[in-house]
């Protein structure tokens, strides 16, 4: 009991001193062309000899550790009597001497020019940030209300899931987690709205979209308007989309009542790149419920300081995959095979991914907070992966409850089983247990937190769906990936750990010069590789570092396979009835 009571008065003591705080920001940028914002972070009710102000080390839905501190320039500290000491104690934390104050003022500039759905970005065209690129946070008070005061230039506007407050410009935000998951986005926009599920919803575009904007802004409603019927009334009254095309990027990150979208705009009239972009926006719409509500409970309230870990990325970001397609297919964006085609891709995509045999889904999202220097041999996408196991787990539950149930009840019911608190141990299987009354353990065993295929042959029939694992070529493989240096070289980038080229000594790096005497074609390499017959050697003279070095390697037989997904002709009434729960 004595070595536990010092843990219960820190954290009454910090819930104390969260209470007690009151923090505002001002957010200005004199002169955008220095990518620089100029921020004022007011701290009043002070309590104690010093304060630890930070900075956090990564952005909550982007799992990875960017160290915003170290964009941090030109920091100062003071009170009315004057200048503050203050020092920094780890690479993110500023320690203030408060000399007694009760309230200060800290300023510094925050130099962002990263205009991706992750970063933040100040030019002349416009604003963009996460509070989490430029807004400190009070040690131990997380929990503190704060105000944000912006400063947009003439002619701006501003958008963002921020509720307005008191004041031109200005917005408050309930703790600091939401106000980190509500992204600021300044210039000249152009914003569109409709009514869906009685919340309003606003798309915000800005910069040059070269795509019908009526069209593109009912296509977003379709999309919100399926998953709305797949999981019930929206848990917000307004959704803000905030939607840049430059010339360049793409991606997404969700956020408690909005996104961020990054997408080259020039790309949109071919319907592929469009679709691939609704894709997105499906993407990041889903992850309201998904990962904001639905989550383990370490994801929330987040530790800003250091990598949170969870096995279960997969079902937060792969089923959110499975969703953003099927979702787009019930909301009429694409028809049935079109959904299919999708689904086919992201199946070929995993299959073709020899890490899928040694990681599995689980801890490829344990795993994403670093990446394996030789990640082609043993990472796997929790997206990839994910989505596939999204899809087959939707239709086990079909078919074991006889479409009772289905994927769509387990994350309804993951939605009030995860309120608040989000659920324990990262054990997802005990809610899809609960919603199919039926033992899923076994399923999560051997593709969740194991390796073994999906069964996908015996899942899709009953569907009205063939699986097809086609074969399209048998080709001649030397065991190696390589890629032309000019015209005549060529270098191998990656020697698998099993194969004939491992086997006959050749490594990463290598630069071949010749095979068999004669001088190599780049662009026509592979051609001349698979024009040979499986078993034929072939004897490369290449560059190791400063070596000349002679190799032969036996050409092995390598199958391409296509896996296909193609809706039945005539289907049974049973499969139509099947396919029509699944689908509609």
């Amino acid at each position: 009991m004595l070595r536990v009571l010092p843990a219960v008065l820190l954290v009454v003591a910090l819930a104390l001193h969260s209470h007690a705080l009151t923090i505002s920001y001002d957010v200005a940028h004199p002169r955008p062309e220095n990518h620089t914002y100029e921020m004022t972070m007011e701290v009043g009710e002070v309590q104690g000899g010093s304060i630890d102000i930070a900075m956090p080390a990564w952005t909550p839905g982007y799992y990875k550790i960017q160290n915003h501190a170290k964009n941090v320039r030109d920091f100062t500290a003071k009170s009315a009597a004057g200048d503050l000491k203050w020092e920094m104690i780890d690479k993110q934390t500023w320690r203030i001497q408060t000399g007694g104050a009760t309230s200060i003022t800290l300023r510094y500039r925050v130099y962002a020019h990263q205009l991706t759905a992750t970063g933040a970005d100040l030019t002349d065209e416009h604003a963009y940030f996460h509070a989490s690129w430029i807004c400190m946070y009070a040690v131990g008070a997380l929990r503190t209300p704060s105000t944000l005061h912006l400063h947009p230039l003439p002619g701006w506007k501003t958008a963002t899931g921020l509720e307005p407050a008191a004041g031109e410009n200005t917005y408050t935000a309930p703790d600091y987690d939401v106000l980190v998951d509500s992204p600021v986005l300044m210039g000249n926009l152009d914003i569109r709205e409709f009514t869906a599920g009685g919340a309003l919803h606003q798309v915000v575009l800005h910069g040059n979209p070269v795509y019908d904007r009526v069209a593109m802004t009912k296509d977003v409603e379709k999309i919100v308007n399926a998953q709305l019927t797949s999981m019930g009334a929206p848990p917000y009254k307004r959704y803000v989309f905030l939607l840049m095309f430059p010339r360049w990027g793409s991606g997404g990150l969700e956020h408690l009542n909005s996104t961020t979208i990054v997408a080259n705009g020039e790309e949109l009239p071919n319907r592929d790149r469009y679709i691939r972009f609704l894709f997105v926006v499906s993407h990041e719409f889903f992850h309201l419920w998904n990962v904001k509500r639905i989550r383990p409970a370490q994801l929330g309230p987040f530790d800003y300081t250091k990598e949170v870990m969870t096995r279960n990325l997969w079902v937060h970001e792969g089923f959110t995959n499975t969703y953003a397609w099927l979702s787009m297919q019930r909301g009429g964006v694409l028809n049935r095979q079109e959904y299919l085609n999708y689904v086919q891709e992201e199946l070929n995509n995993l299959m073709r991914r020899d890490g899928r045999k040694r990681t599995s889904a689980a801890a490829s999202s344990w795993r994403t907070w670093y990446d394996a220097d030789d990640g082609d041999d043993v990472e796997v996408s929790y997206y990839t992966s994910g989505h596939i196991i999204g899809v087959a787990l939707d239709l086990e539950i079909r078919r074991r409850t006889a479409g009772a149930k289905s994927l769509d009840d387990v994350m309804k019911l993951a939605v009030e089983k995860t309120r608040g608190a989000g659920y324990a141990n990262d054990d997802f299987c005990a809610i899809v247990n609960e919603t199919a009354a039926s033992d899923f353990s076994e399923f999560f065993e051997r593709y969740v937190y194991g390796t073994k295929e999906l069964p996908l042959a015996e899942l899709f029939p009953p569907f009205g769906v063939t699986y097809e694992a086609h074969v399209d070529a048998v080709e001649s493989d030397p065991g190696f990936d390589c890629w032309g240096i000019g015209e005549d070289l060529v270098k191998i980038t990656r020697v698998p750990e099993e194969g004939p080229a491992v086997d006959a000594g050749f490594d990463e790096g290598d630069v071949l010069l010749s095979a068999e005497g004669k001088r190599l074609r780049a662009g026509t390499f592979w051609a001349w590789v698979h024009s040979k017959k499986p078993g034929e050697k072939i004897t490369f003279q290449l560059f190791r570092g400063e070596r000349l070095l002679e190799k032969t390697v036996t050409l092995r037989e390598k199958k391409k396979i296509t896996h296909l997904l193609k809706l039945v002709e005539k289907p049974t009434e049973d499969q139509k009835k099947a396919q029509d729960g699944w689908l509609k």
